[in-house]
């Protein structure tokens, strides 16, 4: 494996919320540099991030992997990724913030607790993160990333990076895109993204919430470091984990570009000098 996985337990006490194990990947040189700090990005359903065998199906994002080849190439800078569990049968509970018809949920709060004054916590106390919300993203895919958004644009100061792919923002009929309109921009850069070949409900809410972002000020650009929020329909894409892998080197390019990779001008082709321009 590229860079070190570690493993940690949580016991949680929270009413209606169950321990889980986080994995923690630190790139190659970690070790190396003992001063040196580093990005964070926290990451939903961590059995599906790093491990074909414990993912969903078998597929992995084999995060870890995509993460070092970017940090070889120089595309973004090295960072670590913390994979969060999900709880197995009470994971719906976990990533939503209302209860929905017969599906349950409505326990994104107290899971976020967790996170904020457990886990995120004890990471930072134990590696060397760089703890700011401009150095901290979370991220996810389907309810996922459903909590990420829920959660993050709630946390400003914690939180200054979101990356949400396939969100479920219908769920608790559109209950995140309701508390959008009613909220104020906060200044977090959000990735944000469908595939082509995903539900309509998802593919529509998931337009309806990037409209609704830009009409709130979030701002797209076609640099990473100048962008607030990245929308992409992925043509093809569909909702499986190996999706959501394909696409996670884009993920990390804008929500962490390496310094040179973010200053690095698009190349604009010439106009031969001999070539023939409009008159009048």
């Amino acid at each position: 494996m590229p860079g070190s996985l570690h493993t940690h337990h949580f016991a949680s006490h929270r009413r209606g919320i169950a321990g889980r194990r986080v994995r923690v990947w630190t790139p190659d040189g970690y070790a190396a540099e003992p001063t040196r700090r580093y990005p964070v990005l926290y990451l939903q359903d961590g059995q599906n991030v790093f491990d074909a065998a414990s993912a969903f199906a078998g597929v992995a994002w084999q995060a870890h992997t995509t993460a070092q080849q970017l940090i070889h190439a120089k595309k973004i800078t090295p960072l670590i990724l913390v994979a969060i569990d999900n709880s197995g049968p009470h994971r719906t509970d976990d990533y939503t913030p209302v209860p929905w018809l017969r599906h349950g949920g409505g326990h994104a709060g107290a899971y976020a607790q967790l996170l904020l004054e457990e886990i995120k916590p004890f990471v930072d106390h134990h590696y060397r993160t760089m703890p700011g919300p401009e150095s901290t993203a979370l991220g996810g895919s389907s309810l996922g990333a459903l909590f990420a958004l829920y959660t993050g644009l709630r946390c400003p100061r914690v939180f200054g990076h979101i990356a949400a792919m396939s969100p479920s923002a219908f769920w608790g009929d559109h209950h995140l895109l309701h508390t959008v309109a009613r909220s104020s921009h906060v200044p977090v850069r959000i990735w944000l993204d469908a595939g082509k070949r995903e539900k309509p409900a998802l593919r529509q809410s998931t337009s309806a919430l990037a409209q609704l972002l830009l009409d709130k000020g979030w701002q797209k650009h076609r640099t990473a470091k100048r962008a607030t929020l990245r929308f992409t329909e992925v043509p093809g894409g569909r909702h499986t984990e190996a999706a959501w892998g394909k696409r996670f080197g884009r993920v990390l390019r804008f929500l962490f570009p390496a310094a040179s990779a973010a200053r690095a001008p698009r190349k604009r082709a010439r106009t031969p000098a001999t070539a023939a321009r409009p008159t009048g």
